[in-house]
């Protein structure tokens, strides 16, 4: 993983160069450069100055937001745009960041289903709750590794437990998630 200040070294020692032809070496660093600064596949065309293009646009692109484009944790489905209501403010996979696909969930938790991929946090991160603590009944959790070690899977012990208390209480799906997760770990450590 390139950083900030190596992908800008690496431009400026590739600016002296952009009067002249470029190497070979010189055309994997914009390739590299272009996948590690913009996050997206460099495309040669039949265009001369493509590889001159695209450093310009890694270049541009390091001034101007002075980091590197953060991966989203969030991708639209294929040909949705988002539109922001009221603006002229218009989102795609190219430009949609974490906090602009939670704030427009936010206003519109329903649209979850344009995205093609999202975290499974996203209502936590949407809603600004943290999510609620889960104090664990360890016999619970020994049972369920058992259970695991077994040769259970994970939703046929969430289908045996959905019904499942603790102290009067039903087992909420998540706390059940936590129980798994925590019969996982005890496995593992074992």
């Amino acid at each position: 993983m390139m950083t900030y200040s190596k992908a800008l070294e690496t431009v400026e020692g590739l600016k002296m160069t952009i009067s002249n032809e470029f190497s070979a070496s010189d055309k994997e660093d914009i390739v590299t450069l272009y996948r590690e600064v913009l996050r997206k596949e460099f495309v040669k065309s039949t265009c001369n100055d493509c590889y001159r293009d695209a450093l310009i646009e890694v270049y541009t692109y390091l001034k101007r937001e002075g980091k590197m484009k953060e991966k989203s944790d969030y991708t639209l489905k294929n040909g949705v745009v988002i539109q922001v209501f009221g603006t002229n403010k218009v989102y795609t996979n190219e430009n949609i960041t974490n906090e602009t696909a939670e704030a427009y969930l936010k206003e519109y938790p329903k649209a979850i289903n344009q995205f093609a991929h999202y975290p499974d946090d996203w209502e936590t991160r949407v809603s600004g709750k943290a999510p609620e603590e889960v104090t664990l009944n360890e016999e619970l959790v020994t049972e369920l590794a058992g259970k695991l070690v077994e040769g259970a899977t994970k939703k046929s012990l969430k289908e045996d437990y959905k019904a499942y208390e603790i102290d009067g209480k039903a087992l909420t799906a998540r706390a059940l998630d936590a129980y798994l997760k925590a019969a996982d770990e005890l496995n593992q450590a074992k």
